[in-house]
């Protein structure tokens, strides 16, 4: 068989299946059914309002249909489950099959129509288009339309998000057919998109430029090390300096200060030589000598070591702890027992006498047995 025809066989079984299952399963509720092939079998799911009328007493009426299937319709080992339907109201198979009943028991059409329109919507559906047609009220047919919500006709929606139905009734003019069509409440709609707020950008903000160096440096600033700066540096006076014919004789200059300054070794009795200029001559004065006979050699003063004075502990309260430093201490909290080292405090000294080891440590400056237990710990 070729694969055309394989294909058009199989949806001519599809077709006589669904009309088998609507007539064995009319009083269960009949909703449709789904075919998948697998490696196992071919499996078919039966959708149904009263899924314990479509599997019987004990499984018999699956059993039965699943011979049946077997039998008719050359399918390769049938396997049949069966589900319920959540809402039936949704379900535009099972919707066409109610009103179908109701006009075989005799029902006005537009009754019939308009109270399955109501009960559709009011579960929630988008919308919903039901098409009688057929002999309604006369010797002539005619068509019937009622539609109501958002419905999609063509295109790829139309095969997604409707849902179809067809029954039939059978009447004593003729044959009505019952056609609804049914867009679910969770559906996408093509039609309908939602606009997002864009904030807009922030302005970018382009930097100043910035001036570039040109290289000449000014001749009233010079470089000392990185900084640069305006002041006149300033060199050391020369030793031996010599002093101007033209000095007058009121002003001191450096030679006489070195020789005043070296003046103080004549109370010892060391020769002193100085140097004084006169009349822009210098010439060499020696200090008269001073007597020095019975008197008490000047001992040199005894230096003490200054003490460098102790820095006052400062606290400070952080994050509602409070601190302290003081000595070489960095800051740590006031709740930190010191060791003696850190206190200043003397070390813990140890001796033992007739046999009991004794210490005296911190605070407590006597000897007492080491096995005691102090009231601070």
């Amino acid at each position: 068989m070729a694969v055309e025809r394989r294909f058009v066989q199989q949806g001519l079984n599809r077709a006589r299946m669904s009309e088998y299952f609507s007539k064995q399963l009319e009083r269960a509720g009949y909703a449709g059914m789904q075919i998948n092939r697998t490696p196992m079998g071919t499996q078919i799911t039966i959708f149904a309002e009263k899924p314990g009328m479509v599997i019987g007493k004990g499984g018999k009426s699956v059993r039965k249909l699943t011979t049946d299937l077997n039998k008719f319709y050359d399918l390769d080992n049938p396997q049949i489950d069966v589900q319920g339907v959540g809402v039936p109201e949704l379900n535009a198979q099972l919707m066409a099959s109610r009103i179908a009943s109701a006009l075989e028991r005799g029902w006005y059409f537009r009754k019939a129509a308009h109270s399955t329109l109501r009960r559709i919507m009011g579960a929630g559906a988008l919308g919903c288009r039901i098409v009688l047609s057929g002999k309604l009220t006369g010797p002539r047919s005619r068509i019937e339309k009622i539609v109501e919500g958002y419905i999609v006709h063509a295109g790829k929606p139309a095969e997604e998000i409707v849902h179809t139905g067809f029954a039939t009734a059978v009447m004593k003019l003729g044959t009505i057919g019952c056609n609804i069509k049914i867009v679910l409440p969770d559906a996408v709609l093509p039609d309908v998109f939602n606009l997002v707020k864009v904030e807009p950008p922030e302005p970018v903000v382009a930097p100043e430029p910035v001036a570039e160096p040109t290289g000449e440096i000014p001749e009233s600033v010079v470089a000392v090390g990185s900084v640069a700066t305006t002041e006149p540096s300033i060199e050391p006076p020369e030793t031996g300096v010599e002093v101007p014919s033209g000095a007058p004789s009121g002003i001191e200059t450096p030679v006489e200060e070195v020789s005043r300054a070296s003046g103080g070794a004549a109370a010892t009795g060391a020769p002193a030589t100085g140097i004084s200029a006169g009349a822009g001559v210098a010439t060499e004065v020696t200090p008269a000598p001073v007597e020095t006979k019975g008197l008490r050699p000047e001992e040199p003063a005894e230096i003490k070591p200054t003490q460098a004075p102790q820095k006052k502990a400062e606290t400070r309260n952080v994050g509602g702890i409070w601190e302290h430093r003081h000595d070489d201490l960095d800051w740590h909290v006031m709740a930190i027992v010191h060791k003696p080292e850190e206190t200043g405090e003397p070390a813990e000294e140890v001796r033992v006498v007739g046999g009991v080891t004794e210490h005296k440590h911190g605070r407590f400056t006597y000897w007492h047995p080491k096995s005691r237990v102090h009231k601070e710990a």
